[in-house]
């Protein structure tokens, strides 16, 4: 078989089949994510930091390449062969199965929205996708449109050329979604067999099929998966915040996985390489995703977005939006659909005046990267010294008890009620700025120990223990003022934190 290479800064030489080459040419929805950037606005504080999502969807192929191939070397064949039968692929050999996995790390971002995390959750609360799997908690916005694209025509055309089951593509890279919209149709909480007839072909299959499945569509969607450490490795790289691959001991990463029971596990000598990537991951959070910078400018865009979605403007861009949402996105959508246009619609909204008060000023500060805000603590211990020891570790608790319970909507309705009460509080109507930063340590994954038995890696790394100690005494919480403003209405900056202080704390202690 012949092949071509494409040049990749983390791993070298990615190779493709010609077959997979030609395909990556015709796929419209991989090819748009050179338009959506990796990290949203982190550029603003990074410079670097300008990578796409399409070479991340490389990097995740190469690496649940290198994934599929170690672990099913493990596998029974029957066991394959059976799994192979139900998903419909009689007469396949066992690399097709690899050719899937390929595939799915391939596509399995195609759903991000412009700026990708930065907008990830509020276009479809704002425009009101008509598919219900956006209403039934399947996973995040992303994830649910790209589950939706995998389902359209279009994409089954595409996929067809190189003899691939868009169905089986479909539940391998999304089977942790269409596994919670199997218990939803089971238990009666919501109708989506129309829209994901996946879950048929799940239900027919038996216990031992639906474990070996699991597994393999862990390497893209699991604990540490590809998409992970691919992502973990490439920002390292483009923030300058690590040392690229060498942040991550890779081939020894894979030399010491195994297949599970649903999941991948690792033999007991990996401690210290998962380790080395807890850190690794953890810096990346704290001084990249959690920057106070980053959040800010997040948080702007956000505001200024939802003020330009309303406009006559941005009409053509809702309009992709929410075919884009609804899986049946036609190529100028994708055009459309993209952080360029976006950008393009703010520059035209912000100098032909259809802007005004605190959005205009943020729209200001996204375009020129010019600000007077500031936060009012920045650093841990900044954190501690204003808001003390326990008080701090308190108020990380409740948001992050409260982030993973009730989602972006409490976020949304925190942030605004914190906003107001401030404002009241100052007797000022001062631009101001809530933003929560949110990470979870838990990687969960097992180590295998030399008597066979299985314990997760937190509880064996008194390391990674550590990490969440760290990430409780970091601030969750940061509150965005301009101090000009403040002392225009005779407010002291004193004042401002001695609020915020009472306020936070009110709320956390009510529950």
């Amino acid at each position: 078989m012949s092949w071509k290479e494409l040049r990749d800064p983390i791993y070298g030489w990615i190779r493709l089949s010609n077959d997979e080459a030609k395909l990556l040419d015709n796929d419209v929805f991989v090819q748009r994510l050179r338009k959506i950037t990796q990290d949203g606005l982190a550029y603003f504080v990074y410079p670097s930091a300008r990578g796409s999502r399409f070479e991340h969807s490389l990097g995740t192929m190469y690496l649940a390449t290198l994934i599929v191939e170690r672990v099913l070397s493990e596998v029974d064949e029957k066991d394959i062969k059976s799994l192979m039968n139900a998903l419909g692929l009689h007469d396949e050999g066992i690399s097709a199965i690899r050719q899937y996995i390929r595939l799915g790390g391939l596509h399995h971002d195609i759903g991000h929205p412009p700026l990708s995390h930065v907008l990830d959750g509020y276009v479809a609360s704002l425009l009101k996708p008509e598919q219900l799997p956006y209403t039934a908690g399947l996973g995040k916005e992303h994830e649910v449109a790209g589950l939706m694209i995998m389902g359209s025509s279009k994409f089954r055309r595409i996929v067809s050329s190189l003899g691939i089951d868009a169905s089986i593509l479909r539940l391998i890279t999304f089977y942790r979604l269409i596994k919670r919209a199997r218990l939803a149709i089971q238990y009666g909480s919501v109708n989506l067999e129309a829209s994901i007839p996946e879950v048929k072909l799940l239900s027919n299959m038996s216990d031992g099929d639906i474990m070996l499945l699991e597994s393999l569509a862990s390497i893209i969607s699991g604990g540490i998966d590809a998409d992970r450490l691919d992502y973990t490795l490439r920002d390292l790289y483009f923030t300058g915040v690590g040392s690229g691959s060498g942040a991550i001991d890779i081939a020894r990463l894979v030399n010491y996985l195994h297949l599970g029971k649903g999941m991948l596990i690792f033999n007991d000598k990996a401690k210290a390489f998962l380790e080395g990537y807890a850190i690794a991951r953890y810096n990346l959070y704290k001084w990249v995703y959690t920057h106070h910078k980053v959040l800010q400018y997040n948080e702007m865009f956000r505001e200024v977005f939802r003020n330009i979605i309303t406009l006559e403007e941005a009409k053509n861009f809702k309009n992709a939006a929410v075919n884009f949402l609804n899986g049946n996105p036609n190529d100028g959508d994708l055009d459309l659909y993209t952080d360029d246009y976006l950008s393009a619609i703010l520059s035209e909204v912000y100098h032909g005046g259809m802007l005004n008060g605190y959005v205009r000023d943020y729209a200001d500060s996204i375009l020129h990267r010019r600000t007077n805000m500031r936060a009012l603590w920045k650093r841990d211990e900044d954190f501690i010294m204003i808001f003390g020891l326990g008080n701090a570790i308190m108020l990380n608790k409740y948001v992050d008890e409260h982030l993973e319970v009730y989602g972006l909507n409490w976020a949304n309705e925190f942030k605004a009620k914190v906003v107001n009460e401030m404002k009241g509080a100052l007797n000022c109507n001062c631009k101001i700025l809530v933003s929560i930063a949110s990470f979870s340590n838990d990687i969960n994954t097992l180590v295998r120990n030399n008597d066979g038995s299985l314990i997760t890696i937190t509880e064996v790394s008194p390391l990674i223990k550590a990490i969440d100690n760290a990430w409780g005494q970091t601030p969750h919480i940061f509150i965005f003022i301009d101090p000009s403003e403040l002392s225009n209405n005779d407010v002291e900056l004193s004042r401002a934190k001695s609020a915020a202080v009472r306020i936070l704390s009110n709320i956390a202690t009510a529950g």
